[in-house]
């Protein structure tokens, strides 16, 4: 019979099974915010897929409480300690990012169509900054306040070691609640502006130079506050259990803790009773949480639907490729259907109104007022062609011939009323100005004005 010290925990045995599930269901959404340029997402991802990376080592290596057949752990726990310092900054500082990201594409002030080489380095920087190079400066600091060379629990592994002194809470403790209170700062501002631009947000995503539409931003934006809401109050109170712990400070020295007789070296082994740190739950929490956001979107199911493919088991996706012609053939008949009974009535009715369209021409008359507004041009012509003109529908707009003419001096040549749609733009000094700029014509000598007429003509055969 297994002693309690030699036999393995119930969590001992789920925790390795948990992690190594969440490591799989981690992979499709790295590939899709890879391939769409998030490099803050895929850093937050990564550095979840690490952390759970780790956490089936550590439960493999050290499952029970049997601490006289442990390993000492040198070599793999002194990576392990470094990583998980950096992973305490750069998980906040990924949120900022993807938060900071989310709030740009909202800003209409500074839009701009294309970013100039400056604001994209000035945005990598940004991004590297927070994601890399923060968390490793928290790495290379460890040191001036490692206690110990690193802690080893039972099943939860290696873990870092702070010394007691207020360096602690200058160097490690007090930054990770800080970078989430900035995270929740761009957290605010981009809700602010989807609450301003909710009526014009698929716009403003449409125009924005990125990689993100309706679904892939509310996806994001919702994930990174579900885990701000959590990260934050759980740093909140580990920074609490910690200044409790460390109370009552004593005075920092180098040389105490790197001396000659210091404790640095020292490897401590503690058994846990199968239990394991509650942080571990949370790597495993949010890979499953990434998975449900961006792990059965249609871009996950495409990308699926191409490593099947790759591996050859096109048959498992016959069926549901049966379907999907079978629907979109029906879909196409029914619209093929309905736009023959509208080309039959519209014939119909050209045939009706060809004795008066052959004595009536449409004038399009129009002031510069108007073109200069940007306004429609007033077309001056019978109830009949009028009435006609409205009722065409938007599927015989895509059949007809678009010309664009540098002046709206020459009159159309064809023998139905022509639609001019007018289109104005002002080139000056100022990089980028909101819809409401422009609500009168810019005048200065620095301002170059360009004017477009487009002439919009239908040819009818009868």
């Amino acid at each position: 019979m297994e002693s309690a010290t030699t036999g393995r925990s119930t969590q001992a045995v789920v925790l390795p099974v948990l992690c190594s599930i969440a490591v799989v269901v981690s992979i499709p959404p790295i590939i899709l915010h890879w391939k769409n340029r998030n490099f803050p997402a895929t850093a937050l991802i990564c550095w979840f897929l690490i952390s759970n990376i780790f956490n089936i080592i550590n439960a493999l290596i050290w499952p029970t409480d049997d601490v006289d057949s442990w390993w000492d752990g040198q070599g793999l726990c002194d990576v392990e300690t470094k990583v998980m310092i950096a992973s305490y900054v750069a998980v906040p500082g990924t949120l900022v990012c993807i938060f900071r990201s989310l709030a740009s594409v909202l800003d209409t002030r500074r839009a701009m169509l294309v970013p100039s080489t400056s604001q994209r380095w000035r945005n990598r920087l940004m991004d590297i900054s927070f994601c890399v190079v923060i968390p490793v400066i928290a790495m290379i600091t460890h040191i001036v306040y490692q206690r110990s060379r690193y802690l080893i629990f039972g099943i939860s592994g290696c873990v870092n070691n702070f010394d007691q002194s207020w360096v602690s809470l200058v160097l490690a403790f007090i930054w990770p609640p800080i970078i989430c209170l900035l995270a929740a700062f761009y957290c605010g501002i981009t809700l602010y502006r989807l609450h301003k631009y909710r009526s014009q947000f698929g716009d403003i995503l449409n125009s924005a130079n990125s990689h993100l539409n309706k679904s892939r931003f509310l996806r994001l934006f919702f994930l990174a506050c579900i885990m701000l809401c959590t990260i934050l109050p759980i740093q909140a109170y580990v920074v609490y259990r910690n200044l409790m712990y460390n109370l009552p400070w004593h005075p920092y020295s180098w040389s105490r803790l790197h001396g000659p007789h210091s404790p640095w070296s020292t490897i401590l082994k503690i058994p846990t009773q199968g239990q394991v740190f509650f942080d571990r739950w949370i790597h495993i929490s949010a890979a499953y949480l990434l998975f449900i956001f961006f792990g059965c979107c249609k871009d996950a199911l495409r990308l699926y639907q191409s490593a099947l493919c790759l591996l050859g088991l096109e048959k498992c996706l016959s069926g549901l490729r049966t379907l999907s012609q079978g629907t979109s053939a029906s879909i196409t008949e029914g619209f093929t259907a309905s736009r023959a009974k509208l080309l039959s009535s519209w014939k119909q009715s050209s045939r009706t109104g060809a004795t008066t369209d052959s004595t009536t021409s449409g004038t399009t008359t129009s002031s510069h007022e108007d073109i200069e507004k940007g306004a429609a041009p007033r077309q001056e012509s019978s109830s009949t062609t009028r009435s006609r003109w409205v009722s065409l529908p938007r599927c015989l707009l895509s059949r007809t011939f678009l010309s664009v003419r540098e002046s709206a001096t020459s009159g159309p040549m064809f023998s139905v009323p022509a639609t001019t749609v007018s289109t104005n733009a002002w080139a000056g000094t100022s990089q980028s100005r909101g819809s409401s700029d422009f609500t009168h014509a810019p005048v200065g000598p620095d301002s170059i004005r360009v004017k477009q007429v487009i002439s919009q003509e239908s040819e009818l055969q009868v």
